[in-house]
């Protein structure tokens, strides 16, 4: 083995050890159930499958688990069967309700609301459904499917794909329509968001449009308010900031490069909001130069918790997810932001933030 090859292995291990010293102890779930006996199975489904697995709090005590997934036309039985919903209760230990529905077979689509209630975007349209686990009639939609924190507001994509819609979180009443092209709106609790050529502007009612400080894509926008008077986003491909919504930066914090899939978590207290990442480790990356594509399997995923008032982190785990695929589902944060829903190795587990 040449010197130069010798040092780079030594570099590797010596960076992996510290890496593994820095990782503080994570604190023991207080409910964990195996979610594989229900179809979870992001393993052995086949190197073509994509999972659209979606975690939801419904309460502070209720969580809804969807399992999807989507194959291939080559392996098509995934893209027509449906999905599996599972309603849990933490405090109790069991499994309140399952069910099969249709489900799209698209990230976020679905999404809790307010009071027990969530929705489904499925190839039917959207449907608003209780947490009896039961769905009045579709609205004709289509995809990309965004809701507001409080649940009061909703944005879906029209059928067509021409236009976007905002609909009332209660009774999906429609409140405006806003043109595709050019624009993507994203639902706040008595205000909007819109993004156009990377800008990104407040629209609250009564007031003229601001402009805050974050960049973003209006194809996948992840930008989103955390409450009534914060709103958090991208700054740059590696930068989070939380700003005010008189554009005011509160604090800042480093993250993976956006197009790497992270993904802002947020509750309806808005008292936290959370940061998702998935990726590769440098020790990972140094040792597969080769793959220029990044074809291979993350090695890394991780959430933190933030208060949204300081920054402060209140919670942070980090796993390997293999042999598992990445990413799996975004966690959940419930209402209250004192719990946390992370899906880990085919295990659903429930976190408590102090």
């Amino acid at each position: 083995m040449s010197p130069t090859i010798t040092a780079r292995v030594c570099f590797g291990l010596l960076l992996s050890l510290l890496t593994a010293f820095r990782q503080p102890s994570e604190p023991r779930p207080i409910f964990q159930t195996d979610l594989r006996p229900y179809g979870y199975d992001a393993k052995g489904m086949g190197p073509t499958a994509v999972e659209f697995t979606e975690l939801n709090f419904l309460s502070d005590d209720l969580v809804l688990v969807t399992i999807t997934y989507w194959n291939s036309p080559q392996e098509p039985f995934l893209g027509r069967r449906p999905s599996t919903f599972l309603l849990l209760e933490v405090s109790q230990n069991r499994l309140v309700k399952r069910a099969e529905m249709a489900v799209k077979k698209f990230p976020g689509s679905v999404k809790a609301t307010q009071e027990g209630r969530f929705v489904v975007l499925s190839e039917s349209g959207l449907q608003l459904c209780s947490r009896e686990l039961e769905c009045g009639a579709p609205r004709s939609t289509s995809g990309r499917l965004l809701v507001s924190p409080l649940g009061t507001s909703i944005v879906v994509d029209m059928k067509g794909e021409t236009e976007q819609m905002l609909l009332d979180g209660t009774t999906l009443r429609e409140l405006a329509r806003y043109p595709l092209q050019g624009t993507s709106i994203v639902p706040c609790d008595g205000a909007i968001l819109a993004i156009s050529d990377t800008k990104v502007f407040i629209q609250i009612p009564g007031r003229a449009d601001r402009q805050l400080p974050f960049e973003d894509s209006r194809y996948y926008p992840n930008v989103r308010c955390i409450n009534q008077r914060l709103v958090v986003g991208f700054q740059s491909d590696k930068g989070l900031a939380v700003a005010s919504m008189d554009g005011d930066v509160l604090f800042r914090m480093p993250v993976q490069e956006w197009w790497k899939g992270p993904a802002i978590v947020t509750s309806a207290s808005g008292t936290r909001f959370g940061l998702y990442q998935q990726g590769y480790t440098a020790w990972n990356s140094f040792v597969n130069f080769l793959d220029i594509d990044q074809g291979r399997r993350a090695n890394f995923e991780s959430i933190s918790i933030m208060s949204s008032d300081s920054g402060k982190q209140l919670l942070a785990l980090r796993w390997d997810p293999r042999p598992y695929r990445a990413p799996s589902a975004v966690p959940a944060l419930s209402p209250d932001g004192h719990k946390l829903a992370v899906i880990r190795h085919g295990f659903l587990n429930i976190f408590e933030i102090p």
